[in-house]
Protein backbone atom coordinates (compact mmCIF):
# COMPACT_ATOMS: atom_id res chain seq x y z
CA UNK A 1 0.00 0.00 0.00
CA UNK A 2 1.43 3.36 -0.81
CA UNK A 3 1.82 5.83 1.00
CA UNK A 4 -0.67 8.20 -0.65
CA UNK A 5 -3.38 5.44 -0.48
CA UNK A 6 -2.41 5.03 3.35
CA UNK A 7 -3.14 8.74 3.78
CA UNK A 8 -6.23 8.99 1.91
CA UNK A 9 -7.94 5.66 3.73
CA UNK A 10 -6.78 6.92 7.20
CA UNK A 11 -8.27 10.26 6.33
CA UNK A 12 -11.68 8.47 4.78
CA UNK A 13 -12.10 6.15 8.30
CA UNK A 14 -11.55 9.42 9.96
CA UNK A 15 -14.32 11.12 8.23
CA UNK A 16 -16.63 7.75 8.45
CA UNK A 17 -15.93 7.43 12.36
CA UNK A 18 -16.49 11.43 12.85
CA UNK A 19 -19.94 11.31 11.03
CA UNK A 20 -21.35 8.05 13.24
CA UNK A 21 -20.20 9.57 16.55
CA UNK A 22 -22.18 12.81 15.23
CA UNK A 23 -25.01 11.14 14.27
CA UNK A 24 -25.27 9.12 17.82
CA UNK A 25 -24.83 12.23 19.85
CA UNK A 26 -26.40 10.94 23.22
CA UNK A 27 -24.84 8.17 22.97
CA UNK A 28 -21.05 9.09 22.31
CA UNK A 29 -21.41 11.78 24.84
CA UNK A 30 -22.44 9.26 27.54
CA UNK A 31 -18.91 6.85 26.51
CA UNK A 32 -17.53 10.57 26.48
CA UNK A 33 -18.21 11.63 29.66
CA UNK A 34 -17.14 7.79 31.44
CA UNK A 35 -13.94 7.94 30.56
CA UNK A 36 -13.77 12.14 31.36
CA UNK A 37 -14.87 11.15 34.67
CA UNK A 38 -12.24 8.32 35.28
CA UNK A 39 -9.28 11.13 33.64
CA UNK A 40 -10.11 13.47 35.80
CA UNK A 41 -10.30 11.84 39.34
CA UNK A 42 -6.75 10.53 38.01
CA UNK A 43 -5.37 14.39 36.80
CA UNK A 44 -7.05 15.80 39.64
CA UNK A 45 -5.07 13.40 42.05
CA UNK A 46 -1.83 13.52 40.56
CA UNK A 47 -1.75 16.84 40.06
CA UNK A 48 -2.30 17.86 43.65
CA UNK A 49 0.11 15.03 44.61
CA UNK A 50 3.04 17.03 42.56
CA UNK A 51 1.96 19.96 44.38
CA UNK A 52 2.75 18.79 47.34
CA UNK A 53 5.84 16.98 46.31
CA UNK A 54 7.08 19.99 44.43
CA UNK A 55 6.24 22.10 47.76
CA UNK A 56 7.94 20.21 50.40
CA UNK A 57 11.07 19.53 47.66
CA UNK A 58 11.10 23.47 47.37
CA UNK A 59 11.30 24.09 50.84
CA UNK A 60 13.59 21.66 52.11
CA UNK A 61 16.53 23.10 49.18
CA UNK A 62 15.47 26.12 49.72
CA UNK A 63 16.57 25.99 53.61
CA UNK A 64 19.37 28.14 54.24
CA UNK A 65 20.79 25.65 56.78
CA UNK A 66 20.29 21.97 57.14
CA UNK A 67 18.39 21.37 60.54
CA UNK A 68 19.22 18.21 62.81
CA UNK A 69 16.63 17.22 64.94
CA UNK A 70 17.11 14.71 68.05
CA UNK A 71 13.60 12.46 68.83
CA UNK A 72 12.82 9.52 70.82
CA UNK A 73 12.47 7.55 67.63
CA UNK A 74 12.44 8.84 63.88
CA UNK A 75 9.45 10.61 62.98
CA UNK A 76 10.07 10.80 59.76
CA UNK A 77 11.34 7.79 58.28
CA UNK A 78 10.55 3.91 58.88
CA UNK A 79 7.71 2.66 61.56
CA UNK A 80 8.23 2.43 65.10
CA UNK A 81 7.94 -0.30 67.63
CA UNK A 82 6.85 -1.27 71.28
CA UNK A 83 10.52 -0.68 72.60
CA UNK A 84 10.69 2.59 70.91
CA UNK A 85 7.70 3.76 72.49
CA UNK A 86 9.36 2.93 76.16
CA UNK A 87 12.79 4.71 74.98
CA UNK A 88 13.67 7.06 77.49
CA UNK A 89 12.44 10.93 76.37
CA UNK A 90 14.73 13.66 75.39
CA UNK A 91 14.99 16.28 77.67
CA UNK A 92 16.30 19.86 78.25
CA UNK A 93 19.46 18.73 79.86
CA UNK A 94 19.83 16.99 76.28
CA UNK A 95 19.77 19.83 74.71
CA UNK A 96 21.81 21.78 76.99
CA UNK A 97 24.48 19.20 76.38
CA UNK A 98 24.28 19.20 72.91
CA UNK A 99 24.54 23.08 72.80
CA UNK A 100 27.95 23.23 74.93
CA UNK A 101 29.47 19.82 74.01
CA UNK A 102 28.92 19.51 69.63
CA UNK A 103 30.74 22.61 68.45
CA UNK A 104 29.73 21.67 65.02
CA UNK A 105 26.09 22.93 65.64
CA UNK A 106 24.58 26.61 66.46
CA UNK A 107 20.82 27.99 67.40
CA UNK A 108 20.43 23.94 69.51
CA UNK A 109 16.56 24.32 70.79
CA UNK A 110 14.07 22.09 72.48
CA UNK A 111 10.74 21.72 71.85
CA UNK A 112 7.86 19.81 73.38
CA UNK A 113 4.58 19.51 71.39
CA UNK A 114 1.39 17.14 71.70
CA UNK A 115 0.38 14.93 68.89
CA UNK A 116 -3.55 15.43 67.56
CA UNK A 117 -4.16 17.78 70.28
CA UNK A 118 -5.19 21.47 69.44
CA UNK A 119 -6.35 24.54 71.44
CA UNK A 120 -8.77 27.25 70.86
CA UNK A 121 -7.02 30.24 72.31
CA UNK A 122 -9.92 33.18 73.76
CA UNK A 123 -9.68 36.51 74.14
CA UNK A 124 -12.29 38.65 75.66
CA UNK A 125 -14.91 37.69 73.06
CA UNK A 126 -13.23 36.82 70.22
CA UNK A 127 -12.00 32.76 69.66
CA UNK A 128 -9.15 31.34 67.18
CA UNK A 129 -9.31 28.68 65.42
CA UNK A 130 -8.24 25.51 66.74
CA UNK A 131 -4.02 25.61 66.51
CA UNK A 132 -1.37 23.90 68.04
CA UNK A 133 0.18 24.70 71.06
CA UNK A 134 4.23 23.83 71.39
CA UNK A 135 6.56 24.48 74.01
CA UNK A 136 9.82 25.67 72.94
CA UNK A 137 13.38 27.60 73.83
CA UNK A 138 13.92 30.84 71.98
CA UNK A 139 16.56 29.22 69.91
CA UNK A 140 14.17 27.33 67.67
CA UNK A 141 13.25 30.71 65.79
CA UNK A 142 16.50 31.10 64.98
CA UNK A 143 16.30 27.00 63.65
CA UNK A 144 13.83 27.96 61.33
CA UNK A 145 14.51 31.71 60.64
CA UNK A 146 11.05 32.56 61.43
CA UNK A 147 10.16 36.57 60.84
CA UNK A 148 8.32 38.38 63.75
CA UNK A 149 5.68 40.69 62.55
CA UNK A 150 4.89 42.44 65.65
CA UNK A 151 6.83 42.34 69.27
CA UNK A 152 9.72 39.94 70.31
CA UNK A 153 10.23 36.28 70.40
CA UNK A 154 10.55 35.72 74.82
CA UNK A 155 13.60 35.48 76.85
CA UNK A 156 15.85 33.11 77.89
CA UNK A 157 15.12 34.13 81.62
CA UNK A 158 11.23 34.30 80.65
CA UNK A 159 12.08 30.38 80.26
CA UNK A 160 13.79 30.22 83.53
CA UNK A 161 10.88 31.59 85.56
CA UNK A 162 8.22 29.52 83.71
CA UNK A 163 6.48 32.86 82.74
CA UNK A 164 3.08 33.13 80.93
CA UNK A 165 4.18 34.58 78.23
CA UNK A 166 2.61 33.70 74.23
CA UNK A 167 4.06 34.50 70.43
CA UNK A 168 1.31 33.82 67.91
CA UNK A 169 0.91 33.04 64.64
CA UNK A 170 -0.43 34.54 61.84
CA UNK A 171 -3.77 32.46 62.10
CA UNK A 172 -4.48 33.10 65.79
CA UNK A 173 -3.05 36.64 65.81
CA UNK A 174 -5.53 37.40 62.80
CA UNK A 175 -8.56 35.57 64.86
CA UNK A 176 -8.15 37.57 68.30
CA UNK A 177 -6.88 40.68 67.29
CA UNK A 178 -7.84 41.41 63.40
CA UNK A 179 -7.83 45.31 63.69
CA UNK A 180 -5.81 45.60 67.00
CA UNK A 181 -2.19 45.34 67.98
CA UNK A 182 -2.05 42.29 69.88
CA UNK A 183 1.05 43.12 72.37
CA UNK A 184 0.61 43.03 75.39
CA UNK A 185 -2.88 41.65 75.30
CA UNK A 186 -4.38 38.33 77.32
CA UNK A 187 -4.86 34.92 75.68
CA UNK A 188 -6.88 32.18 77.37
CA UNK A 189 -5.34 28.81 76.94
CA UNK A 190 -7.22 26.51 78.23
CA UNK A 191 -8.11 27.77 81.60
CA UNK A 192 -4.68 30.11 81.83
CA UNK A 193 -3.83 33.76 80.67
CA UNK A 194 -0.75 34.23 78.85
CA UNK A 195 0.50 37.94 77.85
CA UNK A 196 1.49 38.25 73.96
CA UNK A 197 4.89 39.28 73.52
CA UNK A 198 5.00 38.56 69.94
CA UNK A 199 3.26 37.73 66.39
CA UNK A 200 4.65 36.21 63.65
CA UNK A 201 4.64 36.88 60.33
CA UNK A 202 3.06 34.55 57.62
CA UNK A 203 5.70 31.45 57.50
CA UNK A 204 7.57 30.97 53.88
CA UNK A 205 9.69 28.42 55.23
CA UNK A 206 9.36 24.56 56.15
CA UNK A 207 8.16 25.46 59.50
CA UNK A 208 5.69 26.55 57.40
CA UNK A 209 4.51 23.19 56.89
CA UNK A 210 1.72 23.94 59.81
CA UNK A 211 0.28 26.57 58.41
CA UNK A 212 0.18 29.64 60.52
CA UNK A 213 -2.07 28.03 62.96
CA UNK A 214 0.24 27.56 65.45
CA UNK A 215 0.94 29.72 69.31
CA UNK A 216 4.45 29.13 71.59
CA UNK A 217 5.15 29.54 74.78
CA UNK A 218 8.28 28.53 76.50
CA UNK A 219 9.03 25.08 77.10
CA UNK A 220 9.17 25.31 81.08
CA UNK A 221 5.85 27.09 81.15
CA UNK A 222 4.66 24.11 78.74
CA UNK A 223 5.15 21.27 81.43
CA UNK A 224 3.58 23.27 84.26
CA UNK A 225 0.54 24.16 82.47
CA UNK A 226 0.14 21.98 79.25
CA UNK A 227 2.16 18.60 79.78
CA UNK A 228 0.99 14.91 79.18
CA UNK A 229 2.66 11.82 79.46
CA UNK A 230 3.25 11.15 75.64
CA UNK A 231 4.29 14.81 74.20
CA UNK A 232 6.66 14.69 71.81
CA UNK A 233 10.25 15.83 73.22
CA UNK A 234 13.08 16.67 70.41
CA UNK A 235 16.12 19.23 70.06
CA UNK A 236 16.61 20.91 66.41
CA UNK A 237 19.98 22.51 65.91
CA UNK A 238 21.71 24.05 62.93
CA UNK A 239 24.47 22.70 61.30
CA UNK A 240 27.36 25.25 60.88
CA UNK A 241 28.33 26.29 57.97
CA UNK A 242 31.39 24.22 56.63
CA UNK A 243 30.10 20.92 58.49
CA UNK A 244 29.26 18.45 56.91
CA UNK A 245 25.80 16.86 57.93
CA UNK A 246 27.17 13.35 59.02
CA UNK A 247 30.03 14.71 60.98
CA UNK A 248 27.38 17.06 62.43
CA UNK A 249 25.37 13.89 63.30
CA UNK A 250 28.05 11.10 64.51
CA UNK A 251 29.30 14.33 67.02
CA UNK A 252 25.67 14.39 68.42
CA UNK A 253 25.20 10.57 68.69
CA UNK A 254 28.61 10.77 70.86
CA UNK A 255 27.52 12.94 73.29
CA UNK A 256 24.09 11.19 73.78
CA UNK A 257 25.50 8.07 73.57
CA UNK A 258 27.82 9.25 76.47
CA UNK A 259 24.76 11.02 78.67
CA UNK A 260 22.86 7.42 78.20
CA UNK A 261 26.10 5.10 79.18
CA UNK A 262 25.49 2.90 76.39
CA UNK A 263 27.85 0.41 75.73
CA UNK A 264 29.71 -0.33 72.51
CA UNK A 265 27.77 -3.45 71.75
CA UNK A 266 24.72 -1.48 72.55
CA UNK A 267 22.13 0.47 70.11
CA UNK A 268 21.22 4.13 69.83
CA UNK A 269 18.02 4.13 71.84
CA UNK A 270 17.36 7.66 69.96
CA UNK A 271 17.55 9.01 66.78
CA UNK A 272 19.45 11.84 64.98
CA UNK A 273 17.85 12.61 61.41
CA UNK A 274 18.43 15.76 59.21
CA UNK A 275 15.14 17.57 57.70
CA UNK A 276 16.56 16.20 54.26
CA UNK A 277 14.56 13.20 55.43
CA UNK A 278 11.66 14.83 54.50
CA UNK A 279 11.99 13.81 50.97
CA UNK A 280 12.47 10.36 51.78
CA UNK A 281 9.06 10.05 54.03
CA UNK A 282 7.75 11.82 50.87
CA UNK A 283 8.49 9.05 48.73
CA UNK A 284 7.10 6.64 51.40
CA UNK A 285 4.11 8.41 51.55
CA UNK A 286 3.24 9.53 48.27
CA UNK A 287 4.38 6.29 46.41
CA UNK A 288 1.57 4.15 48.04
CA UNK A 289 -1.24 6.91 47.96
CA UNK A 290 -0.44 7.58 44.52
CA UNK A 291 -1.06 3.81 43.95
CA UNK A 292 -4.39 3.43 45.32
CA UNK A 293 -5.57 6.57 44.03
CA UNK A 294 -4.50 5.16 40.73
CA UNK A 295 -6.18 1.82 41.42
CA UNK A 296 -9.54 3.56 42.56
CA UNK A 297 -9.46 5.76 39.17
CA UNK A 298 -8.61 2.97 37.23
CA UNK A 299 -12.44 1.20 38.01
CA UNK A 300 -14.04 4.59 36.52
CA UNK A 301 -11.28 4.41 33.59
CA UNK A 302 -12.42 0.35 33.45
CA UNK A 303 -16.36 0.97 33.62
CA UNK A 304 -15.98 3.66 30.30
CA UNK A 305 -14.00 0.94 28.64
CA UNK A 306 -16.16 -1.70 28.81
CA UNK A 307 -18.78 1.21 27.83
CA UNK A 308 -16.53 1.80 24.68
CA UNK A 309 -16.50 -1.95 23.86
CA UNK A 310 -20.45 -2.35 24.46
CA UNK A 311 -21.12 0.82 22.00
CA UNK A 312 -19.05 -0.79 18.92
CA UNK A 313 -20.89 -3.98 19.18
CA UNK A 314 -23.70 -2.81 18.68
CA UNK A 315 -22.55 -0.41 16.34
CA UNK A 316 -20.91 -3.29 14.56
CA UNK A 317 -24.29 -4.97 14.58
CA UNK A 318 -26.26 -1.99 13.35
CA UNK A 319 -23.84 -1.18 10.74
CA UNK A 320 -23.19 -4.85 9.23
CA UNK A 321 -25.17 -3.91 6.23
CA UNK A 322 -22.74 -0.95 5.48
CA UNK A 323 -19.52 -3.69 6.03
CA UNK A 324 -20.89 -5.68 3.60
CA UNK A 325 -21.20 -3.06 1.01
CA UNK A 326 -17.55 -1.45 1.54
CA UNK A 327 -16.24 -4.62 1.34
CA UNK A 328 -18.11 -5.29 -1.70
CA UNK A 329 -16.45 -2.14 -3.64
CA UNK A 330 -13.10 -3.58 -2.58
CA UNK A 331 -12.14 -2.12 1.16
CA UNK A 332 -10.41 -4.47 2.57
CA UNK A 333 -10.24 -6.43 6.52
CA UNK A 334 -7.87 -4.20 7.65
CA UNK A 335 -9.58 -0.86 6.18
CA UNK A 336 -12.80 -2.36 8.03
CA UNK A 337 -9.96 -3.04 11.25
CA UNK A 338 -9.04 0.55 11.56
CA UNK A 339 -12.30 2.25 10.62
CA UNK A 340 -13.99 0.93 13.94
CA UNK A 341 -10.60 1.40 16.19
CA UNK A 342 -10.76 5.40 15.14
CA UNK A 343 -14.05 5.29 16.32
CA UNK A 344 -12.71 3.81 19.69
CA UNK A 345 -9.88 6.10 20.07
CA UNK A 346 -11.58 9.38 19.05
CA UNK A 347 -14.25 8.70 21.45
CA UNK A 348 -12.12 7.67 24.34
CA UNK A 349 -9.38 10.66 23.26
CA UNK A 350 -11.98 13.32 23.25
CA UNK A 351 -13.01 11.63 27.20
CA UNK A 352 -9.54 12.07 27.93
CA UNK A 353 -8.87 15.81 26.79
CA UNK A 354 -12.38 16.72 28.66
CA UNK A 355 -11.39 14.74 31.92
CA UNK A 356 -7.43 16.39 31.98
CA UNK A 357 -9.55 19.99 32.03
CA UNK A 358 -12.38 18.47 34.45
CA UNK A 359 -9.64 17.34 36.45
CA UNK A 360 -6.74 20.13 36.92
CA UNK A 361 -10.22 22.62 37.40
CA UNK A 362 -11.02 20.79 40.03
CA UNK A 363 -7.32 20.21 41.43
CA UNK A 364 -6.53 24.23 41.32
CA UNK A 365 -10.02 24.40 42.84
CA UNK A 366 -9.11 22.88 45.63
CA UNK A 367 -5.82 24.54 46.00
CA UNK A 368 -7.88 27.82 46.36
CA UNK A 369 -9.99 27.30 48.69
CA UNK A 370 -7.63 24.56 51.03
CA UNK A 371 -4.29 26.22 50.04
CA UNK A 372 -3.21 22.64 49.01
CA UNK A 373 -0.48 23.31 46.32
CA UNK A 374 -1.09 21.50 42.94
CA UNK A 375 0.92 21.16 39.70
CA UNK A 376 0.97 19.72 36.28
CA UNK A 377 3.36 18.84 33.84
CA UNK A 378 3.03 18.23 30.42
CA UNK A 379 4.53 14.57 30.82
CA UNK A 380 1.58 13.40 32.58
CA UNK A 381 -0.98 15.10 30.32
CA UNK A 382 0.12 13.27 27.53
CA UNK A 383 -0.02 10.11 29.52
CA UNK A 384 -3.33 10.92 30.15
CA UNK A 385 -4.46 11.61 26.69
CA UNK A 386 -1.98 8.38 25.54
CA UNK A 387 -3.79 6.33 28.28
CA UNK A 388 -7.76 7.70 27.40
CA UNK A 389 -6.51 6.83 23.69
CA UNK A 390 -5.52 3.30 24.64
CA UNK A 391 -8.67 2.53 26.28
CA UNK A 392 -10.82 2.65 23.31
CA UNK A 393 -7.95 0.80 20.92
CA UNK A 394 -8.07 -1.47 23.75
CA UNK A 395 -11.87 -2.05 24.36
CA UNK A 396 -12.57 -1.59 20.93
CA UNK A 397 -10.01 -4.13 19.31
CA UNK A 398 -12.80 -7.06 19.88
CA UNK A 399 -15.94 -5.55 18.17
CA UNK A 400 -13.06 -4.45 15.56
CA UNK A 401 -11.81 -7.57 14.73
CA UNK A 402 -15.42 -8.83 14.99
CA UNK A 403 -16.57 -6.42 12.04
CA UNK A 404 -13.12 -6.96 10.13
CA UNK A 405 -14.30 -10.58 10.10
CA UNK A 406 -17.57 -10.43 8.44
CA UNK A 407 -17.70 -11.82 4.83
CA UNK A 408 -19.72 -9.48 2.89
CA UNK A 409 -22.11 -11.94 1.36
CA UNK A 410 -23.24 -12.49 5.10
CA UNK A 411 -22.98 -8.87 6.04
CA UNK A 412 -25.25 -7.73 2.75
CA UNK A 413 -27.81 -10.71 3.22
CA UNK A 414 -28.40 -9.54 7.00
CA UNK A 415 -31.66 -8.32 8.10
CA UNK A 416 -32.15 -4.60 8.56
Amino acid sequence: MSKDRGKALIGENLSIALDILLTHKMRSGLIILGVAIGIAALMGMVSILLGLGESITRRVRAAEATVLMVSKFDFMVGGFDEAMLHRKEITQDDAKAIRSQCPSLHHVGYVIRQMGTFYTLRSGNEKSRMIMVMGVEPALMYVFNVEMELGRVFTDEEVFHRSKVIVLGQSPRRDLFPNTDPIGKTVKVGSDEYRVVGAFASQKSLFGSLGDNFALIPCTTYKTALWREFDMRSVYAVVRDGVSVEAAKDEVIRVMRARRRLRASQENDFSVTSFDAALELLGKITGPIAGVLAAISSIGLLVGGIGVMNMMLVSVTERTGEIGLRKAVGATRQDILWQFLLEAGILTGLGGILGICMGMSAAFAVSALTGLPSSMSVFYIFLAVLLSVSIGLFFGLYPANRAARLSPVQAMSYPK
